[in-house]
């Protein structure tokens, strides 16, 4: 006879394996400092990308103005201010990115807690029916969330 409870339970658990638990069960193999701290050095690279493009454009778009001036220009000067300008903006920009991915993974610790409690009931349905472990381990409770 069909169990629908835990067929229900079944049903949800692969739907959420195959939708957007797969973030979260790829996310789930990192600390949370670790998935934040890789995610903070590609935020670095793309910003510093993406500063060096547009500073390349702005030069390019003033090209006429810089080479008739530049003799007249104080280079030491113009090279602090884009530091600076590179530095806050880089501050600003990781700052946002840290709080990304901190409410990213914490969604996700959510998530993969209430699918860690599916599994629990289905491993105790398991249990209940037939006292022991199947051949797919489904009797074995692995605890996802690190709880």
């Amino acid at each position: 006879m069909l169990n629908e409870e835990k067929i229900r339970l079944m049903t949800k658990a692969a739907a959420f394996e195959s939708g957007e638990g797969k973030k979260a069960l790829e996310m789930n193999r990192f600390y949370k400092g670790d998935y934040i701290s890789l995610h903070l050095i590609g935020a670095w690279f793309s910003y510093t990308v993406a500063f060096c493009l547009c500073v390349g454009l702005w030069a390019f778009y003033k090209m006429e103005y810089l080479m008739t001036n530049l003799h007249k220009m104080d280079l030491a000067a113009m090279g602090k201010g884009l530091a600076l300008l590179y530095l806050s903006l880089l501050g600003v920009y990781l700052i946002i990115q840290y709080l990304t991915y901190h409410n990213r993974y914490q969604e996700n610790r959510k998530k993969l807690a209430a699918y860690n409690h599916i599994l629990k009931r289905i491993s105790d349905i398991y249990q209940s029916e037939g006292g022991g472990t199947t051949a797919e381990g489904a009797g074995r409770h692995e605890n996802l969330t690190g709880n």
